[in-house]
């Protein structure tokens, strides 16, 4: 599996999670990310496991720090997928390992490109790029 699939399936895995914070259920990250990878938890790629334990214990705080940084929106008002491209790119680069920020920003802006509406990448780079 390529670094850009893997990406992919983070986002997915964190879009799955928030979904069951917005729906008050139980969040059970192993059992979210199998679904998502089609694969036991133990074999999922390390770095995978690690993005999305590592956003998910950190979760509140990442979402305090993104929120300071839209400028004229609210945290809530903007989409799902939006906001778990947004935390996984926080916490790849707060939490996980030190990457360039033109490269996590770049992973970013892809995953916006290819899923969110059009232009809404602008504002996942402007967001990246005030808080990383």
């Amino acid at each position: 599996m390529s670094r850009n699939q893997t990406h992919e399936l983070i986002m997915q895995s964190l879009y799955v999670e928030l979904t069951h914070i917005a729906m008050k259920e139980e969040i059970d990250i192993p059992s979210i990310m199998e679904g998502v990878f089609h694969q036991d938890f133990n074999k999922i790629d390390l770095f995978a496991r690690g993005m999305v334990i590592k956003s998910s214990k950190n979760l509140n705080k990442i979402i305090d720090e993104l929120s300071k940084a839209l400028k004229g929106w609210k945290w809530d008002r903007i989409s799902r997928l939006a906001q778990a491209i947004l935390i996984m790119s926080y916490a790849h680069y707060h939490y996980v390992e030190k990457v360039d920020k033109a490269v996590v920003i770049e992973v970013a802006v892809k995953l916006a490109k290819k899923y969110l509406d059009l232009n809404e990448h602008k504002f996942i780079n402007g967001v990246l790029d005030n808080v990383l």
